[in-house]
C-alpha cells in the first residue's frame, strides 16, 4: 500500500468499510467483516500519511505548486 495516492487509499477505505458493513448481516461472515473493518482503518491511516507526505513537498522530478490561497 505504500505506493497508493491519497485518493486511492480513501477509495480503498470506503470499499473495505462498505464491504464490512454488508458482511455484518450474515452471521457466518463476522470474522471476515472484522478483517475488512481493520483493513478499512489501515487504509484510512495510509491515506492520512499519504496526504501529509503530499503536503510536505513534491516528489523528485515534480514541480511544487501551492494554491494561491495557501500562500496569502
Amino acid at each position: 500500500m505504500s505506493c497508493l495516492s491519497y485518493h486511492e487509499a480513501l477509495q480503498l477505505t470506503a470499499i473495505f468499510a462498505f464491504t464490512a458493513e454488508r458482511m455484518r448481516a450474515d452471521a457466518k461472515c463476522q470474522e471476515r467483516a472484522n478483517l475488512y473493518e481493520r483493513a478499512s482503518r489501515i487504509a484510512l491511516l495510509r491515506a492520512h500519511l499519504s496526504a501529509r507526505d503530499e503536503e510536505s513537498g513534491p516528489l523528485f522530478g515534480q514541480t511544487f505548486r501551492r494554491a494561491a490561497s495557501a500562500v496569502a
